[in-house]
C-alpha cells in the first residue's frame, strides 16, 4: 500500500496570499490526509472556514450547498466519489473541485475529470509539491500534480489532428472564443459576465455551446483545449 508523505509542518512556510476561496468542503476519511488538507487550505487561502465530510453519506448532505472549493478523496469508506462529484458539478458549475487521492491510473483520472473535477492532487506527492500544486488556484489555474498534468497533456497530444476544414476553433464564434479564453484562465461564469458586460445566463449558454462543440465537460478540459488552440499560454510546469 502506498504511504502518505511526511507531515505538512516540514514544508510549511510564511506566505501572503489572496483571501479566496473562503468556503471550503473537504471530503476525506483518513485523519492524516484530512489534517494535511486543512493545513494546506489555512496556509494558502488564509481561511479556517472549512467543513469536513468523512464519507459519501455525509457528503450527500452538502450537495445543496455552494462552496468555493471542494477537496474530495476518490476512495471513501462507502464507495467511490465519482458519482457524487458529477452530481455536485451539475448543481454548482462555478465551484472548484479538486480530487485528492492515492490513485493515478488513467481510468480514475479521466473518469474524475469527465465527472467535473478541475484538478487532481496526488497524496503521494510531497507536502511541498501538494502545496505548490494547490496554489495554482490563486492564479485561476487547474491544480494538477505534475505527473497527472503530463498524463492529461499526453492524452490530448495523442488525439488525431483535425483536418483544416474541421478545426475546433473555426466552429466557435468570436465571442465563444473570448469566453473560452476567460474560463480557461479561471474566471467563473459570473466574472466572465462582468468582464464582457453581459448576463450570467448568456455566459452559461455560451459555455454549454463551447463544451458541446469541443466535446469537453469541465474547466480542466477547457484549459487544455484553450492551450491547444493557442488562446492562452501553457503554465510553467512544476518540477
Amino acid at each position: 500500500m502506498q504511504q502518505m508523505p511526511d507531515t505538512w509542518a516540514s514544508a510549511q512556510h510564511t506566505m501572503t496570499t489572496p483571501s479566496h476561496p473562503q468556503h471550503v468542503l473537504i471530503v476525506e476519511d483518513q485523519p492524516d490526509a484530512l489534517r494535511l488538507m486543512q493545513q494546506l487550505v489555512e496556509a494558502l487561502f488564509d481561511t479556517g472556514n472549512h467543513l469536513c465530510a468523512p464519507d459519501l453519506a455525509q457528503a450527500q448532505g452538502h450537495l445543496g450547498t455552494s462552496y468555493d472549493l471542494v477537496l474530495c478523496d476518490l476512495q471513501l469508506p462507502d464507495g467511490l466519489s465519482i458519482d457524487w462529484l458529477r452530481q455536485y458539478r451539475q448543481r454548482h458549475p462555478d465551484t472548484w473541485i479538486v480530487v485528492s487521492t492515492l490513485y493515478d491510473d488513467d481510468d480514475l483520472v479521466f473518469a474524475s475529470l469527465r465527472a467535473g473535477a478541475d484538478g487532481y492532487l496526488l497524496k503521494t506527492d510531497s507536502p511541498a509539491v501538494q502545496r505548490d500544486t494547490l496554489s495554482r488556484l490563486l492564479n485561476g489555474e487547474p491544480p494538477m500534480s505534475p505527473s497527472i498534468a503530463r498524463k492529461v497533456m499526453r492524452h490530448f497530444r495523442a488525439q488525431p489532428e483535425p483536418t483544416p476544414a474541421g478545426l475546433p476553433l473555426a466552429t466557435l464564434t468570436p465571442r465563444e472564443q473570448e469566453v473560452l479564453s476567460l474560463i480557461a484562465q479561471g474566471l467563473s461564469a459570473k466574472m466572465v459576465a462582468a468582464e464582457l458586460n453581459t448576463s450570467r445566463y448568456t455566459v452559461n449558454d455560451q459555455i454549454k455551446s463551447i463544451y458541446r462543440k469541443l466535446g469537453i465537460g469541465n474547466r480542466s478540459e477547457a484549459t487544455a483545449e484553450a492551450m491547444r488552440l493557442g488562446l492562452i499560454q501553457a503554465p510553467t510546469p512544476l518540477r
